[in-house]
């Protein structure tokens, strides 16, 4: 068996009682059926307890008049883990933010972004996430499993995190060549020729540097305009609008979110959104700006004092001041987050094609996702008086994900929906 997992994954330790949004909260949390069969069998001294907050008729824990779980005490702890121990806990308790995706001799284990506490690990990864490949004497076999179809999504997504991790060329470019990648391995698979996507994607190039207006092997200094094209306000307005208009609301607060954002961000035209745009990406560039100067520092100080230029160190601490004087908090570029967010929902779901032959819904949906945060956090800037914190990145973030990854019907819609077709 052969097991994959990204390279933060080891560094996750759940935060308990410090939890700014935990997971004990108003989540309905079924109860597997080893657990239900457990917690029946109990005859100890927590046996009236353990009774009277489980629904047994559903197989989940009850809620308390707060709406969290019965068993989440006022400190925020867990009372059934404090009287029964940990391996009390159901499974979805105990795995928690831990995922896992099954393929024959696969198990792809990620971290959700769901968690306030992995979605602060990730949106302070300022380097290109990376995979780690274990594998043990396991052996499987799974009726049905297309291993070729497998094999080939395997190439495709790597070449597609190739892609959007390659830091040197624009991120809207890297985009726009994951969707190409996208589109080309779906349409190989249609017309039954989708044997080697190493050939195939070869096929591709010449075609696709032709749609870019820049081809990114060769450039990064010219935008390509036919995913973000003039018609890209009504685009991106109608995206949002899948957020509250197609997709199941899993939170009354979300909604409301949602319906303010929209405001902010669309109500006064096209006009308008763009300078605000302008001026959103232009505040973002200049306070991950300092983020890269620190950076620069920290690599600096490790230099010979002698190799250090007298005028170079006067205004790099010029630069610091400046930075620490009227920027405030630094925050990693925006096409640092774009970029890890695809990578995120491309590493968990990209392969699942295998199950469903929907190459290209998986990678309009990945791209989506990036989209629909930027707009989010575009709007949080507004509504913030044109500022934004780290704290409003991970909330974002992990609140998002929570409305598309809880919901089995989110995921598939996702999948479905005409991300980037053309505008009438």
């Amino acid at each position: 068996m052969i097991y994959t997992y990204p390279d933060y994954y080891k560094k996750f330790s759940c935060i308990a009682d410090k939890c700014p949004d935990t997971c004990c909260g108003k989540w309905q949390i079924v109860i597997d059926d080893d657990s239900l069969e457990k917690y029946e069998d109990y005859n100890g001294e927590y046996r009236d307890e353990l009774r009277r907050k489980v629904n047994w008729k559903e197989g989940v824990f009850r809620h308390g008049r707060s709406g969290k779980c019965a068993f989440l005490r006022d400190d925020m702890l867990c009372d059934l883990y404090i009287h029964m121990g940990k391996d009390s806990l159901c499974t979805t308790c105990r795995e928690y933010p831990r995922h896992t995706e099954e393929f024959e001799n696969v198990r792809e284990i990620s971290l959700s972004l769901s968690c306030p506490e992995v979605a602060r690990m990730l949106m302070n990864i300022t380097g290109k996430v990376t995979f780690v490949t274990e594998e043990d004497d396991e052996d499987e076999v799974f009726d049905d499993f297309d291993y070729f179809l497998y094999s080939n999504l395997e190439d495709i997504r790597e070449a597609i995190l190739n892609v959007i991790q390659d830091r040197s060329v624009d991120i809207r470019i890297r985009i726009e060549r994951v969707l190409q990648i996208g589109a080309s391995a779906q349409r190989h698979y249609d017309e039954g020729d989708l044997v080697m996507w190493d050939e195939c994607e070869e096929q591709d190039k010449p075609e696709i540097c032709r749609k870019l207006e820049s081809c990114p092997e060769h450039s990064n200094t010219e935008i390509n305009n036919e995913v973000f094209s003039d018609d890209e306000y009504v685009l991106l307005q109608r995206q949002f609008g899948f957020l509250q208009g197609e997709l199941e609301l899993l939170y009354d607060d979300w909604e409301d979110v949602l319906i303010e954002s929209q405001s902010l961000l669309f109500s006064d035209g096209a006009e308008t959104f763009a300078e605000n745009r302008r001026r959103f990406e232009a505040w973002w560039r200049r306070h991950s700006a300092c983020q890269d100067m620190a950076d620069e520092r920290a690599a600096d100080s490790n230099a010979s004092e002698e190799n250090v230029n007298a005028d170079d160190q006067g205004m790099r601490d010029l630069n610091s001041d400046f930075c620490d004087a009227s920027v405030g908090e630094i925050l990693p570029s925006m096409e640092i987050v774009l970029e890890q967010i695809v990578v995120y929902f491309i590493s968990i779901y990209l392969l699942g094609a295998v199950y469903d032959d929907n190459i290209i819904g998986k990678v309009e949906a990945c791209v989506g996702h990036a989209v629909e945060l930027y707009m989010l956090l575009m709007a949080r800037w507004l509504k913030n008086g044109e500022q934004i914190s780290m704290d409003d990145l991970i909330e974002l973030a992990y609140r998002y994900s929570r409305e598309i990854e809880h919901s089995d019907e989110n995921l598939e819609k996702v999948e479905v929906l005409d991300w980037f077709g053309k505008i009438d």
